[in-house]
């Protein structure tokens, strides 16, 4: 039986500090975990097995001189493939990308080697990060421990099922429209999506040639994990201005305030107005809340006024062709959007306006949505002066079977288009940039996992992690392995 896997990186850095494990056996432990069962989920698409026992046998030697680099010291941890890691192909699953090798680590893999942990490999993606399954021009399709008909979710689809298959205690993932959050709640798991400009992103994505722009709006690197803990530790380490990247705030932050459940004002919706959820889900969430309240909770059915989650995702609709079509040639944008359209956001029909507007690459409409996503911020913000956190859902269902993308989606008696099953309960808050916490909350009728998001204002991942401490008091804390 194995000794280390599925203990967290927490418990792994005590062992090895404690001289009561070798970074040199969990390492290689890890490693074999993987080579005999990653082929029935292609969660890990690049096993650096050499560089991994090589850095673990330094980690050892230098344990022994009584020198620790960090939280992590001897810990293996896995990176989403979009990051960079020097030396290593970041493809993104995309052909055109096939060549790409990183000249560099990404700031925040820099900073998680000098954390001490070991990089064991890089993890699946769907191609060019734009889905909630794992699929690509270059490697195989990811699948969910779970459930190998079900899909991981995405786009750090290969790193949740790398977590919940024990290949790997951490993930470094990265969410535009839910990519941390939806394949921790498909998987089980805990997914912090950070408030936006407070981890650097140099190294982010395989960059094209002769690129010579480089927008960044409303995604965030952060980690996955299988303990509210390794989610803390990891944040730490790779939250935090850069030389290179002036706009990453300097924040000072609060440690949390708040020492019981009854010290907070929490709302909650189980859905929105035009996009309600399953009666799972909703009871999942209901649940939760009567739980809370039995505790101390003080918590309340509320919702922001006017029709702002609407209106959030009309701003995300309006700026994400910015994201994905920036540098293209005129001719190509046109096929970058029959791309969209005929997979992910095939049969999708709001929001619309904004959406094809921004195809047009216009300074003034870019700068009217700069403009419409502050004021809609502050509304949020708004919201968040009344109540600490706001509790909601991450999808309409749990996992869904992996088919074609843009196929619709049937669940709970509900036929809907394919994005309407996630994006919505997702997306608002990375127009936002508003911080948002994964939670698992068990395992549903299927057998597949359930969860839900916990928003905070921004700044506010300190507390919003004490409180999620609360929460996991009263739960089952997390959902048992897929192992």
């Amino acid at each position: 039986m194995p000794q280390y896997i599925y203990r967290s990186a927490h418990e792994l850095a005590r062992l090895i500090r404690d001289g009561q494990a070798t970074s040199m056996d969990i390492v290689k432990e890890h490693v074999d975990w993987v080579k005999e069962r990653n082929g029935a989920l292609n969660a890990v698409v690049a096993l650096f097995e050499a560089e991994a026992l090589a850095t673990a046998a330094e980690r050892d030697r230098q344990t022994r001189d009584g020198r620790f680099l960090g939280p992590l010291h001897g810990v293996p941890v896995t990176i989403k493939e979009q990051f960079w890691i020097q030396g290593k192909k970041s493809t993104i699953n995309a052909t055109m990308h096939k060549d790409f090798v990183a000249p560099e680590d990404a700031v925040i893999v820099d900073r998680i080697r000098k954390s001490g942990a070991v990089l064991l490999g890089h993890t699946n993606v769907c191609r060019m990060l734009v889905d909630y399954q794992v699929w690509g021009d270059i490697y195989p399709e990811g699948k969910n421990p779970y459930n190998t008909d079900y899909t991981p979710g995405g786009s750090t689809g290969g790193g949740a099922a790398a977590l919940a298959a024990g290949f790997s205690p951490l993930e470094l993932g990265g969410d535009l429209g839910g990519s941390i959050r939806v394949p921790s709640n498909f998987c089980g798991l805990y997914g912090l999506k950070p408030t936006e400009k407070t981890v650097p992103l140099h190294g982010n994505i395989p960059l094209p040639k002769n690129a010579n722009t480089l927008l960044v709006h409303m995604t965030q690197a952060g980690p996955l994990a299988r303990t509210l803990d390794d989610i803390e530790i990891l944040w730490k380490v790779i939250v935090g201005p850069h030389e290179n990247e002036r706009d990453i705030a300097r924040i000072e932050w609060r440690a949390p305030m708040k020492a019981s459940l009854s010290d907070y004002r929490i709302a909650w919706v189980d859905g929105w107005a035009d996009h309600p959820v399953s009666s799972q889900v909703s009871a999942a969430i209901k649940s939760l809340v009567v739980t809370l309240q039995q505790h101390g909770g003080r918590v309340e059915h509320r919702t922001p006024e006017g029709n702002l989650h609407e209106e959030s995702l009309d701003l995300w609709m309006g700026i994400f062709p910015y994201i994905v079509a920036q540098g293209a040639p005129w001719f190509v944008r046109p096929l970058i959007k029959r791309d969209l359209n005929s997979r992910v956001l095939k049969g999708v029909t709001k929001h619309r306006k904004e959406f094809d507007r921004a195809f047009r690459m216009s300074a003034n409409h870019y700068g009217e949505m700069m403009l419409r996503r502050n004021l809609m911020i502050a509304r949020w913000e708004h919201f968040f002066a009344d109540s600490d956190f706001l509790i909601c859902p991450v999808a309409f269902g749990p996992a869904y079977p992996r088919t074609q993308v843009g196929t619709r989606l049937s669940y709970d008696g509900t036929d809907m288009v394919y994005a309407d099953y996630v994006w919505p309960f997702v997306a608002c808050f990375n127009a936002s940039g508003h911080p948002a916490l994964q939670i698992p909350l068990g395992l549903g009728k299927e057998g597949l996992p359930l969860g839900v998001q916990i928003v905070g204002p921004y700044w506010s991942e300190p507390e919003l992690i004490a409180f999620a401490r609360q929460v996991a008091k009263l739960t089952d804390g997390f959902v048992k392995p897929a192992g």
